[in-house]
């Protein structure tokens, strides 16, 4: 496995956000995260890239683990977050943002391979590259924060809502991206409100209640639960 969470705990205070997950990520893998408001998906992610810390439980990249070590050796070791709310630096180019994901590393001909790669994703953001980012549409800057974190060559992308707020043509243009980049090679793990499209671009899937695991399996099949589509698929 590329990503282990085994019986992971994690409190705000006295408040329990996860109550023992346990998550394994094949490498390669489309896995995604579903759930309501609250149950525990973003805490997840956050976790997993260390701005969280587990009170029980431990969090492996390919056996190594990952318990206690700050967010900047986590994103070395090949593991990227685009947070939810995009979050990119406004009052920067997109070039410069771009080049910001790039920080951790220092194979500068490699990372100009990889920035015409994002263009490639994206070609807006290279036709735009001069502007502000806080020019940018939300879609654009989505766009963006995805790149970014590519920047940093990641074999494991974490993201956290990439369709909030926007607008349906734009959802697909993403999420036609988040595979080709999937078959690349890159493990993707998937945090979605929108459980229909979630459902369709992944593999796994698991489905958090109240900062628990409540089912976990192949995505086509939880597509089909009819608990999932009661709560998650509005059917």
């Amino acid at each position: 496995m590329l990503l282990t969470l085994n019986d992971v705990h994690v409190h705000y205070n006295k408040i329990a956000a996860l109550q023992g997950i346990s998550v394994d990520v094949e490498e390669g893998g489309f896995v995604t995260l579903i759930g309501s408001n609250g149950a525990g998906k973003s805490t997840t992610l956050r976790t997993i890239v260390g701005l969280e810390t587990p009170t029980k439980g431990e969090i492996r990249f390919e056996s190594q683990l990952l318990n206690g070590m700050g967010p900047d050796k986590i994103v070395k070791m090949g593991i990227a977050l685009v947070p939810e709310g995009r979050r990119v630096f406004k009052d920067l180019s997109i070039l410069e943002n771009l080049q910001l994901g790039a920080f951790t590393r220092d194979d500068s001909a490699a990372v100009a391979q990889d920035l015409q790669k994002i263009y490639g994703y994206f070609p807006r953001l290279r036709e735009r590259r001069h502007q502000l980012a806080r020019t940018l549409s939300g879609g654009e800057q989505q766009m963006l924060a995805i790149g970014r974190a590519l920047m940093s060559k990641p074999r494991l992308l974490l993201l956290d809502e990439p369709s909030l707020g926007l607008a349906p043509i734009v959802v697909q243009e993403i999420a036609s991206i988040l595979m080709d980049i999937n078959k690349t090679g890159v493990t993707v793990i998937l945090v979605e409100q929108n459980a229909d499209l979630a459902l369709e671009l992944a593999k796994q899937g698991y489905v958090l209640e109240t900062g628990r695991i409540a089912l976990a399996g192949e995505a086509h099949k939880l597509a089909t639960d009819e608990h999932v589509k009661t709560a998650y698929l509005g059917l």
